[in-house]
């Protein structure tokens, strides 16, 4: 049986816990700044902050979880800085346009840098929904709004630079110019294939040198993918495949033999 140790989350721990399978995994939801890691063979984070707190897990030479650095960690999640990054490695072509302080071009979106789940996002239409919102935000920036009622999410895990495990949905928002989060879920959400979008997110991850757990939001336009963000942790769609998540995972870990 494998000791699973996940971080504490009000909404993905219960869905863990309902689909984990339980004749491989054996569960456990924590507080990680005071878990004792030696009692367990994987550690998951479930956010942002719960990373920091995991690095501690392999304190005696045993790997048991895989983790983005803390540079990597702070540049995705600054939704503005992640996006310049991108621009500056030779992905703009698949980075929507970014925007001045007040655009004229519609329809744009104003975007908190930091934040889950549409936090902070606005989608602007047109001159009046300017006006009713006001200029820029501190700590916000505009950005190309991306048409299309389909978003996806491609959720993928990085082991010793190679990509052990992959999965891809698509959400059906309903209307083209949707904030999917928490004011607006998708009418339905759906397996697909990542098709063009998996080359190009595993060219970022391997320019990025990045390793652990990912998930890249993006949309297609003119079938070129447009990335939206990358979070650097376990994205909330994965729950689902979490026991097939965790198997390639440990697959990954386990010695080779000699």
């Amino acid at each position: 049986m494998i000791r699973v140790l996940f971080g504490e989350h009000s909404t993905q721990a219960p869905a863990i816990a309902r689909y984990i399978d339980r004749g491989r995994f054996e569960p456990s939801f924590a507080d990680l700044a005071s878990a004792d890691f030696a009692a367990f063979d994987l550690v998951v984070p479930l956010s942002v902050a719960q990373i920091a707190q995991a690095r501690p897990a392999n304190f005696d030479g045993v790997r048991r979880a895989v983790l983005p650095s803390s540079d990597l960690v702070a540049l995705c999640d600054d939704k503005l800085a992640c996006n310049q990054w991108l621009i500056e490695h030779r992905f703009e072509a698949n980075v929507p346009a970014l925007l001045g302080a007040e655009p004229e071009c519609f329809p744009y979106i104003r975007k908190s840098r930091h934040g889950n789940f549409g936090a902070g996002c606005v989608m602007v239409r047109g001159a009046a929904e300017a006006a009713a919102i006001g200029g820029l935000q501190e700590g916000s920036f505009h950005q190309r709004a991306v048409p299309g009622a389909d978003e996806y999410v491609l959720h993928l895990l990085r082991i010793d630079g190679e990509v052990r495990f992959q999965l891809c949905y698509r959400y059906d928002m309903g209307t083209p110019l949707a904030v999917r989060g928490g004011a607006q879920a998708a009418k339905a959400t759906v397996p697909a294939d990542p098709g063009d979008a998996l080359p190009l997110c595993c060219a970022i991850l391997d320019a990025m040198e990045y390793e652990g757990t990912c998930c890249f939001n993006y949309k297609l336009e003119d079938g070129q993918p447009q990335i939206l963000e990358i979070n650097p942790r376990f994205g909330g769609s994965l729950v689902g495949e979490v026991s097939a998540y965790l198997q390639a995972h440990v697959d990954a870990l386990e010695p080779i033999a000699p």
